[in-house]
């Protein structure tokens, strides 16, 4: 848990889906919330929110977060989610671990049942054309990830649009953790045409934090979906 909260520390993304949840209070709906950041930072902003994981041992940190009483706190998946929403987000990246368009489009589905009419669900993918997982290959010496002396990706197979890795955390005791990783690096026109398909037919893109548009360059795609 320490090594998650480490990696996705509060940052511009943060306080881009703070801002636009906004003012007054909305139904917040925080889909794989991991260990509650974001979910209680929208709490503490007044928001009703609901935030689900299919990790228990993730739910289990973020219930005991400051203000962590304020949340509804759900395990499991989407589709489980009670409610209707005015906002609906994914955060760090993790829209990316849905790997192919059949459960790519399920989901969205599921997502727009739970929005009210009106609302929105946002989240953020890497663009393929940055070509970021080339930068991962590169060993992070005297990393400050949670102790971590060493932190580094090995392993990087890219097939298509997935990319798989091998994520590892050296420290100084001797210790070494690992992980295995895929992801999807799908292009901005397969997720805006599966977007569209589950019923998103608005639809505004941003490049980065700063709310640019997308460009050839862009690190980010940044998706603010709703409907008729």
């Amino acid at each position: 848990m320490a090594l998650y909260d480490m990696e996705n520390p509060w940052g511009p993304d943060s306080d881009f889906y703070l801002a636009l949840a906004g003012r007054p209070a909305l139904a917040i709906l925080d889909i794989g919330c991991g260990t509650g950041m974001m979910a209680t930072a929208f709490a503490r902003q007044g928001h009703a929110v609901t935030a689900v994981d299919p990790a228990a041992a993730m739910l289990d940190v973020a219930r005991s977060r400051p203000q962590g009483q304020l949340v509804r706190w759900v395990h499991g998946l989407v589709g489980e989610v009670q409610g209707s929403f005015d906002l609906a987000v994914m955060t760090g990246h993790a829209f990316q671990v849905l790997l192919d368009d059949e459960t790519t489009l399920a989901f969205l589905r599921a997502v727009k049942q739970r929005l009210s009419p009106g609302g929105r669900f946002a989240f953020e993918t890497r663009n393929p054309d940055a070509r970021i997982w080339e930068e991962w290959a590169k060993p992070l010496v005297g990393s400050s990830v949670a102790g971590a002396t060493e932190t580094a990706h090995v392993d990087i197979e890219k097939q298509g649009e997935l990319v798989s890795f091998r994520s590892i955390y050296r420290f100084d005791d001797g210790t070494e953790i690992s992980s295995r990783s895929t992801l999807r690096f799908a292009s901005q026109a397969t997720i805006s045409a599966l977007a569209e398909k589950a019923g998103f037919s608005r639809q505004i893109w941003y490049g980065d934090w700063d709310r640019q548009p997308v460009e050839a360059g862009s690190r980010e795609l940044i998706l603010v979906a709703g409907f008729a």
